[in-house]
């Protein structure tokens, strides 16, 4: 498989994982988030994935995830992507959407039963 081809398969499995967040899908994020999966959010807050799982499931709600300029460099079975992310989302306890712009760096694996994002890091973008 060419690198065009896993760009464009790796690009259609983070729209997926975006509907996924929006549609709190467990068993979807489950497939696309290896046991040694870590997530950095914006804020700085580091989680694995039974914590990541537990917060995006019971406490986030993603009203829109949206991601833009994707650029993805591959290298055999790890690819890098990188592009900006527009969420809208609220906590379960608070009742006011909050919009966040950041720019986000993922790190794809391809593992014996496909592609997973090992990595995930997130920065707010800068305003203006």
């Amino acid at each position: 498989m060419n690198a065009d081809n896993v760009s464009a398969e790796l690009i259609e499995l983070e729209r997926r994982r975006c509907q996924a967040l929006i549609r709190r899908d467990a068993a979807a994020l489950d497939a696309l988030w290896p046991h040694d999966l870590m997530h950095i959010h914006s804020t700085g807050t580091i989680m694995g994935k039974d914590q990541l799982m537990r917060y995006v499931l019971e406490t986030l709600q993603f009203l829109e995830l949206e991601r833009s300029d994707l650029k993805v460099q591959v290298y055999g079975d790890a690819a890098l992507m990188t592009g900006r992310q527009h969420a809208r989302m609220r906590r379960v306890d608070k009742p006011e959407p909050v919009n966040a712009e950041s720019w986000v760096t993922q790190f794809w694996v391809r593992r014996p039963g496909g592609w997973v994002q090992s990595h995930f890091h997130s920065v707010r973008a800068a305003e203006g």
